[in-house]
């Protein structure tokens, strides 16, 4: 599991560089990321892989993970500052999608990402990032079942 964590953070990162590569070509002025900035990035994607991995673990079926994009992921990603900053949110008088942002692992990514390519402090966000990273891996190690592919494969008429 671990060696798949990592080779599905590598390949969310290859993506954020793709991505950036063409903001770069069509003319957006960014600034050069440093060193915290890409440990951010590196720490959100194993975040994010892991929950993905969690996620896996306990979804029997593909044809749930639509109902997981719509009912899990999507929700936290619109409740978190990926869209707009944390600040705004409450300045706008939405309290209660302030509070569910500042609550989102999702927010405390992006905000890290967002402070540290400035070079500014992000606060708690590297260890909200971290330890739900952390969590959400020994969660999908504790819930998997290396027999659980090769025994649906027998039912269903497969080998074995």
């Amino acid at each position: 599991l671990a060696c798949k964590l990592v080779a599905t953070a590598v390949l969310s990162l290859a993506q954020a560089a793709a991505f950036l590569a063409v903001a770069a070509l069509i003319g957006t002025q960014l600034p050069w990321p440093g060193v915290h900035a890409i440990a951010a990035a590196v720490a959100a994607a194993l975040m994010f892989g892991a929950l993905g991995l969690l996620l896996s673990v306990h979804i029997r079926q593909l044809e749930n993970f639509a109902g997981t994009m719509n009912f899990v992921i999507f929700p936290m990603y619109f409740i978190s500052t990926a869209l707009y900053p944390l600040w705004k949110l409450q300045e706008s008088g939405a309290e209660w999608v302030y509070q569910l942002a500042r609550f989102n692992p999702f927010t405390h990514a992006v905000e890290w990402i967002r402070f540290a390519w400035y070079g500014k402090d992000p606060g708690l966000a590297p260890w909200v990032v971290v330890g739900v990273g952390v969590a959400c891996f020994v969660l999908a190690c504790r819930g998997y079942d290396p027999r659980r592919s090769f025994a649906t494969l027998g039912r269903k008429g497969g080998p074995g």
